[in-house]
């Protein structure tokens, strides 16, 4: 059949992501729901499977290694990502934090990944471990030090980084200036948010008071007497970022809900057009696994429905 794939090209590849972790391997089960037998393995029962947690683990580097080359510089990101690098915890599982690197292995990951940087590595860790983030800490002082990646202390930072980020963008950045004033304070009055926003105090209750509105802000009252008098009781500020984090958490899966469903709609509108483009491409792999050039082959879309296609491919 002109369409057949090289298997053993196939299985070359699956194996390679199966060693980097992207891939796993499954045996399909019986159809009584048992482990399949040594006949079943031999006669092509191996399936193949997502590693998704191998996923999550690579996604949250990477995001983590941005996060600290954005906060300091490229050098914290790449002795960031040695230490993450040296993650013994493999398996995916998000845990509280990372194993510990010793500062000597640290050394050795960066003479191998990004020799220029050895000489700066010691003066770095120490500005990641001094740093308020807590996102780098320091377990143990001896030979050098020992290292290792808070992940809970990323993400409470990651969450308030894209917060502040989405209150620039709907409110502007005199209003993402007072968030994070009452982010970092805790607990604030409305007249200290005015003196160090510097920010009239009438444009600073405005903002406020929006952000109170759309829940980014809440209000905690402190009686100054028991009579409950609001003459005699402090309006304090604070950002409830637990509940906060769940409702943005909430918008954004019933945006991805809404585009997972139109782009299901425009595929079936367009289902033909996408087989007719499966079919175009299967002919083209066939073809130069032959040894024929792709140019030398016939188009089988038109430039109507090439411009179809890309427009559904899109979503």
């Amino acid at each position: 059949d002109k369409h057949t794939v090289n298997m053993e090209a196939l299985d070359s590849i699956f194996e390679v992501l199966r060693s980097r972790g992207y891939v796993e391997k499954t045996e399909e089960p019986s159809e009584d729901g048992e482990p399949p037998t040594k006949k079943s393995r031999s006669s092509g029962g191996v399936m193949w499977r997502v590693n998704t947690q191998a996923f999550y683990t690579f996604m949250r580097d990477t995001q983590i290694v941005e996060f600290i080359k954005n906060r300091f510089d490229e050098g914290a990101g790449e002795v960031v990502s040695v230490v993450l690098l040296l993650n013994n915890q493999i398996d995916g599982d998000m845990s509280q934090c990372s194993s510990s690197a010793s500062y000597d292995q640290i050394l050795h990951g960066l003479k191998n990944k990004s020799p220029n940087m050895v000489p700066f590595a010691k003066s770095y860790l120490d500005i990641l471990t001094d740093s308020d983030l807590g996102i780098v800490k320091l377990v143990d002082d001896f030979g050098g030090g020992s290292f290792l990646i808070n992940f809970s202390n990323f993400y409470l930072e990651f969450a308030k980084h894209h917060i502040g980020s989405i209150v620039r963008e709907r409110f502007g950045p005199k209003s993402h200036r007072i968030f994070s004033i009452v982010l970092a304070k805790k607990m604030i009055e409305q007249k200290q948010v005015a003196e160090l926003a510097l920010i009239p105090y009438k444009d600073a209750k405005e903002l406020l008071y929006t952000l109170y509105t759309e829940n980014f802000l809440e209000i905690q009252e402190l009686h100054r007497t028991p009579d409950f008098s609001p003459l005699r009781t402090f309006y304090l500020f604070h950002v409830p970022l637990e509940k906060l984090t769940l409702k943005l958490l909430n918008v954004c899966y019933k945006a991805i809900y809404n585009l997972m469903a139109l782009r299901k709609d425009n595929l079936n509108e367009n289902s033909r057009l996408v087989e007719k483009s499966l079919r175009a491409d299967a002919s083209t792999l066939a073809a130069t696994q032959q040894g024929i050039a792709p140019e030398d082959l016939e188009d089988m879309l038109t430039s109507s429905e090439k411009q179809q296609l890309g427009s559904v491919c899109e979503l």
